[in-house]
């Protein structure tokens, strides 16, 4: 049987961000083994499971052959081989994973094993057992002097744990969770894999403390930064909650949400809410009915498509449905998304589709922009207004969690 992988905390730092990515790649190709990767990649299956495995940074080599046969395009990973690279503090040694032949992650074997670290060339130029010719022995005078330092160092380690005072870091295992401060505006529990409380609102901030898995924490508020991708479903998210106290956690590693009257407020390293979009509906060359939503604007990172049937003038219950939440990567192109075919002709009167500015899944800001189409002439799409009810209920179905109903 399979054997599942570890875990991997995107917020952990940039190599687990980068294994993150290139697992939910993987998942998106259709989740093949790591042996099926292996058929096409050139590299082993043990290699390709290390490479997103979190724990060195993969050789450009390596991460490009896993992205080519998981059909991912080599340019953008390429370049966010680099930016990672680049973000690895100097004073952590870049272990950087490189090609074998042996084993299999999901037949017993690779990322989330116990077994002998593929050899690597450290940064110092110094190799490592396999990579070149043996030491030569070193002298029998060295062994009793290395069996004396080692005594040594076990003294001082014993004291040291012993003489640990109550206030300093709780020894792994031995977490326990925080209590909820009576002015927490709201809760959230911690994903399996636990989360730490960073300095400010990135990944490469200090970790303050770290919070065990499924702990209820409460928070005080949250603010905008550097978009991080949810735990469990991979989708993007950029709010970061307050931790009484100080320090922020990551929204992709907690589940719960502030509430919808809640607005950002500032932080370290915090970014800016959206504040514009605007939303233009293309028509498709050659292809009755199909049009392509794209909304563009500032400061956006996540936005979500809705439509509805019925001239929004017209007072009444109103049914939305979400097209499709979708990732700002780039934010001079924006988001778009294509609508195969418009909904038909019904008593109800036009078709309206809707942008709503996103923080992440359920995280409307109250940004959106609406436009009125009939499905019969879909080159007249024009801009309407909708009233406050209408605009929290199209922003609050555009912006849904995909995995809910």
């Amino acid at each position: 049987m399979a054997r599942q992988e570890r875990p991997v905390d995107p917020t952990a730092g940039p190599v687990q961000a980068l294994a993150y990515e290139l697992r939910k790649l993987r998942v998106e190709a259709g989740n093949p083994t790591y042996r099926q990767l292996a058929r096409s990649a050139g590299y082993g299956a043990t290699t390709l499971s290390e490479a997103a495995g979190g724990t060195r940074l993969p050789t450009l080599e390596v991460l490009l052959a896993y992205v080519g046969a998981c059909g991912g395009d080599p340019d953008e990973w390429r370049r966010r081989w680099h930016e990672t690279a680049e973000r690895v503090r100097p004073a952590e040694p870049v272990r950087q994973v490189v090609g074998e032949q042996d084993g299999d992650p999901e037949e017993g074997g690779g990322a989330g094993t116990e077994g002998p670290e593929l050899s690597a060339v450290a940064p110092s130029g110094v190799r490592r057992p396999g990579n070149g010719p043996p030491r030569p022995p070193r002298p029998r005078w060295v062994v009793p002097v290395v069996a004396v330092a080692a005594t040594i160092v076990t003294i001082v380690t014993i004291v040291t744990v012993v003489e640990l005072p109550d206030e300093g870091p709780t020894a792994p295992g031995t977490a326990r969770c925080p209590s909820v401060p009576d002015g927490a505006v709201f809760t959230g529990v911690t994903y399996g894999g636990g989360a730490h409380v960073r300095d400010g609102a990135a990944r490469d901030e200090s970790v303050l403390t770290t919070i065990p898995p499924d702990c209820t924490v409460g928070f005080t508020g949250f603010c905008v930064g550097e978009k991080v991708y949810d735990n469990t479903g991979g989708m993007p998210d950029v709010r970061w909650f307050k931790v009484a106290g100080g320090g922020v956690v990551s929204s992709a590693v907690v589940h719960g949400n502030p509430p919808r009257d809640l607005r950002a407020s500032d932080c370290r390293n915090g970014r800016p809410t959206s504040t514009s979009l605007d939303l233009s509906v293309v028509t498709g060359a050659g292809r009755s009915g199909t049009v392509t939503l794209r909304a563009t604007g500032r400061d956006l990172y996540v936005v979500g498509f809705a439509t509805s049937e019925g001239d929004p003038g017209v007072s009444g219950e109103r049914t939305w449905r979400q097209v499709r939440l979708a990732d700002v990567r780039d934010p001079t192109v924006g988001a778009s998304v294509r609508l195969d075919a418009m909904p038909g002709p019904s008593a109800r009167g036009p078709v309206v589709l809707v942008a709503a500015a996103c923080l992440g899944g359920d995280s409307p800001t109250g940004l959106v922009r609406a436009r009125q189409v009939r499905p019969e002439d879909p080159h007249g799409a024009v801009p309407v207004t909708l009233d406050q009810r209408q605009q929290a209920e199209a922003a609050g179905s555009a912006c849904r969690y995909p995995s809910r109903g």
